[in-house]
């Protein structure tokens, strides 16, 4: 088990008194592992019983069984040295970059550990078959969403998407069982995004979810969901682990979708940059 993984998928679920520890833990890996359950205690503002009960509850037997755990998951580069991705007032750029390098190597990581690969495989499948599909997004989820669009069409794979919610629902009415609808959203509960999907369902249409909320009703209305992990609270300087997370889902999916005519597509794809190219300016020398 990957400790800190399951530390961050499953926070939002956790109790007051159990966010705090595992703040601590997440915070200072290495300051946890050479404590006592009354220091650790005396840390997170909680007390040794609820230290104990925390691990256990997590399936371990006590509090050393979890710190091999924790142990044996904790990478080189999430030391003592390892940086805080929350940025400071205070940071110069090099801490910055330090700090992006450390948040976008922690969520790649997350994201491969926790990947259920049979799922991917399944959604390329539907993907490969469907007659159109109609991508969902709001917010920083419209990005992988939009860039999936692009993606998709410059294959000549007949793919929908448009930024306005309302125009979305009005286009969703002819939808048919031989559609695809992909939704990203990371808290899987927006609206704009679940009462698309509501209509798809009814339709037929067979639904993809990208999202980190396995409960969610978006997870649930979904013929299959991808998770991204949960290491990024919804309320955030930016999404930017979620966001690089979404994108390697959306990028997944397009090079699965066009894997069995490779051949084709390209060939395709060289005539597309071809023609882009003439939009690009010469260097005359002026």
């Amino acid at each position: 088990m990957n400790v800190k993984l399951e530390l961050r998928n499953q926070y939002s679920d956790f109790s007051k008194t159990n966010k705090r520890i595992a703040d601590f833990i997440l915070q200072q890996p290495e300051q946890f592992l050479k404590m006592t359950a009354i220091d650790v205690a005396l840390e997170s503002q909680t007390s040794s019983a609820s230290i104990i009960r925390f691990v256990k509850s997590l399936g371990f037997s006590g509090l050393e069984d979890f710190k091999i755990a924790l142990a044996r998951s904790t990478t080189q580069s999430e030391t003592s040295d390892n940086i805080d991705p929350i940025i400071s007032k205070d940071d110069n750029v090099e801490v910055l970059c330090e700090k992006m390098n450390s948040l976008v190597s922690s969520a790649n990581e997350d994201f491969y550990y926790q990947l259920d690969y049979q799922a991917l495989e399944e959604s390329i499948k539907i993907i490969q078959k469907a007659r159109k599909i109609y991508l969902l997004g709001i917010g920083a989820s419209s990005l992988p969403a939009y860039d999936l669009f692009h993606k998709l069409n410059r294959a000549n794979i007949d793919t929908f998407f448009n930024f306005d919610a309302h125009m979305t629902v009005e286009f969703f009415n002819y939808l048919t069982n031989e559609d695809v609808v992909i939704a990203f959203s990371y808290s899987g509960r927006t609206t704009e995004v679940i009462y698309p999907v509501e209509v798809a369902k009814q339709k037929g249409a067979s639904i993809i979810s990208v999202t980190r909320n396995k409960e969610s009703k978006l997870s649930r209305l979904s013929t299959i969901a991808l998770h991204v992990p949960n290491n990024e609270h919804l309320t955030r300087v930016g999404a930017i682990a979620s966001k690089y997370t979404s994108m390697l889902v959306a990028d997944l999916l397009y090079l699965g979708a066009i894997q069995s005519n490779l051949d084709v597509i390209e060939k395709e794809l060289l005539k597309t940059s071809k023609l882009t190219r003439a939009l690009k300016t010469k260097d005359n020398g002026d």
